[in-house]
C-alpha cells in the first residue's frame, strides 16, 4: 500500500507540474492577459456610434471605425444568440450592392463594406440578423449626420 501511495504522489506531482521551486522567467502570458492586450489595441481605434435600434428581439448598436468612407462597421448586439449577421449600404432589397456577412471580433460583429463614393446624403446601413431558428430580422440606420 505504501508503494501505491508513493506512485500516486509522484504521478500527481508530474501531472500538476510541481517542481519544488518557481522560475518566473519561464512563465508565459495567460490567455486572459493576451486577450486584454488585444482589447487594449482594439480600443485605440477611433469608433463613432450610429443611432442604436431594435431589430426583432435584439438591441443593436452600430458603429464605424475611423472614417465612414472606409466601410469598417462594428455591430454590438444584445438580446440573445444570433446565427449570422449581414450588413450592406444601399437600398433595402440590397440590389446592386454586396451583402457582407460579419465576423465576431471581441464583443461585436465586424464587417467591411465597399462604400459608395460619394456617400449619398440619404445612405443607410442595413443590418440583417439571422436568429438560431433561421428567422430573419432586418433594420437600418441612417449614415448621415
Amino acid at each position: 500500500m505504501k508503494n501505491v501511495l508513493m506512485v500516486w504522489i509522484a504521478v500527481t506531482s508530474l501531472l500538476t507540474g510541481c517542481s519544488g521551486g518557481s522560475d518566473e522567467s519561464e512563465t508565459t502570458p495567460s490567455e486572459a492577459s493576451a486577450v486584454s492586450t488585444e482589447e487594449a489595441v482594439v480600443d485605440t481605434i477611433p469608433m463613432t456610434n450610429l443611432a442604436s435600434l431594435t431589430i426583432g428581439d435584439y438591441e443593436v448598436q452600430p458603429m464605424y471605425e475611423e472614417e465612414l468612407k472606409d466601410g469598417h462597421f462594428n455591430i454590438r448586439i444584445t438580446g440573445g444568440e444570433v446565427a449570422a449577421v449581414r450588413e450592406w449600404v444601399g437600398p433595402e432589397d440590397a440590389s446592386g450592392v454586396v451583402i457582407v456577412k460579419t465576423e465576431i471580433e471581441n464583443d461585436y460583429h465586424h464587417g467591411h463594406i465597399d462604400m459608395p463614393d460619394p456617400i449619398p446624403a440619404d445612405a443607410r446601413l442595413w443590418i440583417e440578423i439571422e436568429a438560431p431558428d433561421g428567422t430573419l430580422h432586418k433594420g437600418s440606420v441612417p449614415l448621415g449626420s
